[in-house]
Order: structure tokens, then C-alpha cells, then sequence
């Protein structure tokens, strides 16, 4: 803990270049994040084809028509596209080059999400993730019966969010309705890492033993550290076999997933127990001059009391 101030400013270098391409972005006109169809409306379409096909015959055709990056999915002989909204003639020549690359083609469904909707997409899950961190807050600041602990904790999901949503900006990845569940998942993950350390916190504290307060959390991630590691490498290497052999579909969900495990295994120790340990030594300051000035009192033979100062 004697080194914490280097915690906090690594933690600020992870997440400054990721702020920055968000303004950046924003600024450029193209958008802070690459929204995703779910966010911003378009077309879906799903097909059955009498011939076999790969994915890339499907998108080569696809992206003649559409722009913008489209989802592409194969189930067995069918097909799913989501593509951003097409005019009405393109749907209809779109369906046409599919018919005459793969012969008969049988249109199982066809929607269009409006503009409109796809905002209120967007205000649905930016309230789910406030939500969720709302709720961490008081799940925490009960079970640790303190404040102290439930801001500390969120300070860290935050932490993690940042890093998760600046990644997406840097490398323009498709922000969708994976991306909420990849923030909800981190979420969840993250605290319940923060609470493994914060427990044996707890307990240490329960033992009332003379150890400075910074010493104790000190101590109480070391004994934490070997379990937070095994947990967060056994959970990013699961995940990578995920990204690796899992597919387009999921590619960007367990990438997102790598990011925030990663970020939320280190936030707990740089993040949530130093600023812990900054607020107990603010609080401690705080009460020192208030000890100080104090009015000494001293007992005088007969129990009367000699207040002096």
C-alpha cells in the first residue's frame, strides 16, 4: 500500500488513451462508439438456402448492398443477416442476388428496426448498467455495513467499464447487444473479486490486532493474491478458446469478456483497497485535531472535575 499512488496512476494511463478516442471519435463526427443495428435500427432478414454455403459466400453478396458491417449467422441450411437500414428497392435486389447465387431461397422472416427504437435501445441498457452498479453500491454498503467499502468497490467497476468501453473505441469493434452483457458480466465479476479481498479485510480487522490499518490490507491481499490470479487466468484462458474457435458471432462478445476479467482482476488490488485505506487515513486526520483541541480534563481529589485549555 506504501506504493499506491503508482496504482492509481497506471490505472489513469489504461483509461486516458480510451477517453481520449471517445472524444476524438465524437469530435470526428463518426461516433463515439461504433454503434451496432441493435442501437441504431436496420433490417433482418432470415433465409433458408436449398444449396450448402459458407458465411463469406453470404456476406460477399450482402456487402454489395448494405453498408456499414453487417451480422452475418449460419444455423444448419439457414441463414441470419442484420444489416443497417437498406431503402425499400435494395431489399428486393438484395433478395434477388441471393436467388441467383444460390437458386431457391425461402424467406423464413423479414423485420426492419426503426431509428427510433434503436435509441431507445440504447437509453434501456445504459439504464440497465446504472442499474446494476446502483445496486452493487448497496449490496456492499450492507453486507460491509460501510460506505466506505460500496465506494470503493464502484470506483473500481467504473474503472473497469472505462477500460472496456475505450478498448471498443480504439479498435472500432461493433458496440451491440453483447456489449451490454459483456458490461453487466464484468460488473459481476469484478465484485465479486473486490469482495474476496474485502472479506478477508474483514476479518483481519475482526482479529483487533495493533497492525496500521495500511499494513492490515496490505497483508490481506497477499493472502488473497494466489486465488485472485488462478481465478482471473483460468477464466481469461476458458475465454480465449472461446475467442479463438468460437466463431464471428461471438468473437467480439469474448473479447470484451478477456478485457474486462483482466482489468477487474488488477482493480480490485491498485483500485478499491488503496482507496479504501485513503479514506481510513483521511478519516484518521480528520479526527487527530479534533483529539487535539480538545479540553483536557483532570479529576481532583473529591471527584470534582478541573477543566483546563
Amino acid at each position: 500500500m506504501g506504493r499506491r499512488r503508482w496504482g492509481y496512476a497506471l490505472s489513469l494511463l489504461i483509461i486516458l488513451p480510451g477517453i481520449v478516442t471517445l472524444i476524438l471519435n465524437g469530435a470526428a463526427g463518426r461516433g463515439a462508439l461504433d454503434w451496432g443495428i441493435d442501437f441504431t435500427g436496420g433490417n433482418f432478414f432470415q433465409w433458408q438456402l436449398q444449396q450448402p454455403f459458407e458465411v463469406g459466400d453470404v456476406r460477399q453478396i450482402v456487402d454489395r448492398f448494405a453498408t456499414g458491417q453487417s451480422v452475418i449467422q449460419k444455423s444448419g441450411q439457414e441463414v441470419l443477416v442484420r444489416t443497417r437500414p437498406l431503402p425499400a428497392g435494395t431489399k428486393q435486389a438484395l433478395l434477388d442476388a441471393m436467388k441467383a447465387r444460390f437458386g431457391s431461397v425461402t424467406v423464413l422472416r423479414e423485420d426492419e428496426v426503426g431509428p427510433k427504437i434503436g435509441r431507445e435501445l440504447r437509453t434501456i441498457a445504459l439504464v440497465a448498467v446504472i442499474v446494476g452498479l446502483a445496486l452493487q453500491v448497496i449490496y456492499i454498503g450492507i453486507r460491509f455495513k460501510s460506505i466506505r467499502y460500496a465506494v470503493a468497490a464502484d470506483v473500481a467497476l467504473l474503472h473497469d467499464l472505462l477500460v472496456v468501453t475505450g478498448v471498443f473505441a480504439l479498435t472500432r469493434k461493433e458496440v451491440n447487444s453483447s456489449f451490454v452483457a459483456v458490461l453487466l458480466t464484468v460488473v459481476g465479476y469484478s465484485i465479486n473479486d473486490t469482495i474476496v479481498i474485502f472479506d478477508r479485510i474483514r476479518e483481519n480487522l475482526a482479529q483487533r490486532t495493533r497492525e496500521p490499518f495500511d499494513r492490515l490490507v496490505n497483508r490481506s491481499i497477499l493472502e488473497a493474491l494466489v486465488r485472485s490470479i488462478n481465478t482471473a487466468l483460468t477464466t481469461i484462458l476458458a475465454i480465449a478458446a472461446v475467442y479463438l474457435f468460437g466463431g464471428s458471432t461471438i468473437h467480439d462478445f469474448a473479447f470484451g469478456l478477456m478485457v474486462g476479467i483482466f482489468t477487474g482482476g488488477y482493480s480490485s488490488i491498485l483500485n478499491a483497497s488503496p482507496i479504501l485505506v485513503d479514506w481510513h487515513l483521511w478519516s484518521e486526520r480528520r479526527r487527530r485535531p479534533a483529539a487535539a483541541t480538545a479540553s483536557p480534563v483532570t479529576v481532583l481529589p473529591g471527584g470534582r472535575r478541573d477543566k483546563r485549555g
